[in-house]
């Protein structure tokens, strides 16, 4: 049994973790390009890449609606009820992307100034910010495609089409970024043109195929809304709206103490980020296959199939963050070089930060895997209120409280209690360090209250 539960989970996991790693050196790739411009221009996209951040929870409201409910109905074997489900959440993906395109090509700016961007950063970043929203109806349909795909236990088609999106991508991203073949010089700007194209060409693809039958699922419009279906989809994304809200809420906070801190510790954030994010390319792919197995397992009326998955599948992704976690720790230095240009004045004091960032956040990185594949697990069930619960909680008290106070330092005066006098005392802060160590924090502290709420059981009996 364990043996056929791994297997089912790495075929459903590496194509998941191909098309991540896939996205995520393309990430790099548009960080050493962007690098190469000015250590500010880094500062800039990563602002910009933020408030786009901030617009996530939209799509995760379709999105995740849509994979539990695809996967429910493919574990019953109901494939025309799960094809309807895609149509409608299609839909109703497009309608709310609309509204955010609006928002940040008019508010952009102000949401900018709010983080505190000013002079170079700040005009970097808003151009790159309208180029990048405009493509976002698109961004919003094609995320909602791929999740119910993998709902349906699909995931090596979002690989080939993301493979695909990332390789177009990339070239433009050479060609408009610096200007080459004939191409205008663009700057970062030009990554923001080289994502939304390599987008619509690989929506358009998969559209083409989702139309013809060549997939797991196959589009018939009907060119109608089902109600009572879009009813069903938002109820379960609701709760995943406001968890996903919170998220980016709360993550706006942070970057806002991280920015404060100056251009070169927002700097060592935005590449300590990116070399991080191929530390949980292997989360990310347990996490798309325990909540795809786990609603199957649950259509299929298997409450205990699905315990046992998300328990195999918790074994397998700490041997893989283990490997993670001793890379980031031994060699950080070796991981930042790459990303810097020795002439940059900044170069030494950017160099030791985003070292100093790798090191701490290596320490949680098995934690981190467990969010993943617990998070996955309980919104594949249909469960979303509980991550709510756990980001609304976890991340202002164990993340953005110690931030600041332990990051900017604060003053407790002397007080008396029962006569007695205690002394006062001042804490003058850890600067951007102490945002680290905190954000590694609340790691630690997500993974047990997800750990807890998985052991309840309840998960088990939600309806969809």
């Amino acid at each position: 049994m364990e043996e056929n539960l791994r297997r089912k989970l790495w075929s459903l996991a590496w194509p998941a973790i191909l098309g991540n790693i896939s996205q995520t050196l393309l990430n790099l790739v548009d960080t050493l390009m962007v690098g190469h411009v000015s250590a500010i221009a880094v500062g800039a996209v990563g602002l910009g890449g933020q408030i786009s951040w901030f617009m996530f929870p939209i799509m995760m409201s379709v999105s995740v609606g849509t994979l539990a409910l695809v996967a429910r109905f493919v574990g019953a074997k109901d494939f025309e009820k799960a094809e309807l489900v895609l149509e409608q959440s299609l839909y109703l993906a497009f309608l709310l992307g609309i509204p955010v395109f609006l928002f940040g090509w008019f508010l952009g700016d102000d949401v900018l100034r709010i983080m505190g961007a000013r002079g170079e950063t700040f005009s970097l970043a808003y151009s790159y910010l309208r180029v990048l929203f405009l493509f976002y109806p698109i961004r919003f349909v094609g995320f909602t495609f791929f999740s119910a795909l993998r709902g349906a236990g699909d995931t090596k088609t979002p690989m080939k089409l993301g493979i695909m999106m990332n390789i177009i991508n990339a070239t433009l991203d050479y060609l408009l970024i610096y200007g080459k073949l004939g191409f205008p010089r663009l700057g970062p700007v030009g990554a923001a043109w080289a994502s939304g194209i390599g987008i619509t060409v690989s929506f358009l693809i998969g559209f083409y195929l989702l139309l013809t039958g060549r997939l797991v699922l196959r589009l018939r419009p009907s060119w109608r809304f089902d109600l009572s279906l879009i009813e069903r989809i938002v109820r379960i994304g609701i709760p995943a709206l406001v968890e996903r809200g919170l998220f980016s809420f709360y993550n706006f906070l942070y970057m806002t103490i991280v920015t404060r801190f100056g251009s070169i510790a927002l700097s060592a954030h935005q590449i300590g980020l990116r070399i991080e994010s191929i530390a949980y390319m292997p989360a990310f792919g347990f996490n798309v296959a325990s909540s795809a197995l786990v609603g199957q397992s649950l259509g299929a009326k298997r409450p205990d199939l699905a315990e046992k998955t998300v328990k195999e599948a918790l074994k397998m992704i700490t041997a893989f963050m283990s490997i993670m976690a001793i890379i980031l720790i031994l060699f950080p230095r070796y991981l930042v070089m790459p990303f810097l240009d020795p002439s940059d004045p900044h170069y030494s004091e950017v160099l030791r930060l985003a070292s100093i960032y790798l090191i701490i956040v290596g320490i949680s990185e098995i934690p981190l895997g467990w969010v993943f594949v617990l998070s996955g697990a309980l919104r594949g069930a249909g469960d979303t209120k509980s991550p709510m619960y756990v980001t609304a909680v976890s991340k202002l008290l164990f993340r953005i409280l110690p931030a600041y106070l332990l990051g900017f330092g604060f003053e407790v005066p002397s007080f008396k209690v029962l006569g007695f006098t205690f002394p006062g005392f001042t804490f003058r802060g850890m600067g951007v360090i102490a945002a680290w160590i905190a954000m590694s924090l609340e790691t630690f502290t997500s993974a047990a209250m997800y750990w807890w709420i998985f052991r309840r059981g309840r998960w088990k009996y939600v309806k969809v």
